[in-house]
């Protein structure tokens, strides 16, 4: 990982948690946490926002430590952020592909240190899920979902990635996918 991503990251996270804001690192940059390392262009993070009113307090606060929106709006699952120090973009998903903001998505999420900080990744099983779920899922999303199966095949929660495909109907292609 480069090290303006790196710092951007850890700055970004900890806005995030500065602000009681729940949050979890997914896409390219969650995947070295459980499958293959590849390169990546964006940065991607689902944050708990549930109402507009919290949205509208999030971006006022946002702006001020820094980070612009240049797309918001609450009826869009995907936020973008200009970062004003490194003019880096960072999106913000409110409603990630697949996951489903409860209890058990936040206590499933996984600490990870980067640099001198503490953040927040998906956990495998809700990594697997969302991109799976995305709607322009590619070839290169299953390549990373097979890399996640292969690396995690022992410490995978089958039963609650199983169920969670299922309710982001997804699990025939999970199954697919494990057979290949």
């Amino acid at each position: 990982m480069s090290s303006h991503f790196e710092d951007l990251l850890v700055r970004f996270g900890g806005f995030l948690a500065g602000n009681k804001i729940d949050y979890m690192i997914i896409g390219g940059f969650a995947l070295p946490s459980y499958g293959a390392i590849r390169a990546t262009a964006d940065l991607d993070l689902a944050v708990r926002i549930q109402t507009p009113q919290e949205f509208q307090a999030f971006l006022l606060k946002a702006e001020r430590s820094g980070f612009k929106p240049s797309t918001a709006s609450f009826s869009n699952p995907v936020v973008v952020l200009s970062d004003q120090k490194t003019g880096m973009e960072v999106e913000l998903w409110l409603r990630p592909d697949g996951v489903v903001w409860d209890q058990e998505t936040l206590e499933r999420r996984n600490r990870i240190r980067i640099g001198s900080s503490d953040l927040y990744v998906v956990s495998p099983e809700d990594f697997i899920v969302s991109k799976l779920a995305r709607p322009d899922r590619g070839v290169q999303d299953e390549k990373d979902v097979k890399s996640v199966l292969v690396r995690m095949e022992r410490t995978i929660d089958r039963q609650y990635l199983e169920r969670r495909a299922a309710k982001a109907g997804v699990l025939a292609i999970l199954r697919a996918i494990e057979r290949v």
